[in-house]
């Protein structure tokens, strides 16, 4: 797989667990075309696709202005070809519920 492929299939998943992260988290703003989530009061997260991992990190903000600043903090890498969508997710709500 080229990389042009593999940034198409790494976002196209950011896509729909983004699309699964709305069912439980509102969406508070977006910070350079990126869906930034509001966690709780004030914790702040967005997925980012790591092409050269082939991985996608959730990016934490410990408050609005620290997200709007584009001041994240790296989480853990979730990597492609070792979780299935499924437990991606799951693997990701644990990440955010512990932050």
């Amino acid at each position: 797989m080229n990389l042009m492929e593999q940034k198409k299939m790494i976002d196209g998943r950011i896509a729909r667990l983004e699309q699964r992260m709305l069912e439980r988290y509102e969406m508070a703003f977006e910070v350079l075309g990126k869906k930034c989530f509001k966690a709780r009061e004030n914790e702040f997260f967005m997925l980012t696709r790591l092409a050269w991992a082939n991985a996608i990190v959730i990016e934490h903000a410990e408050s609005e202005n620290e997200a709007r600043k584009n001041m994240f903090e790296d989480g853990d890498l979730f990597y492609m070809d070792e979780l299935g969508e499924e437990n991606m997710l799951e693997a990701m709500l644990k990440e955010i519920e512990a932050a």
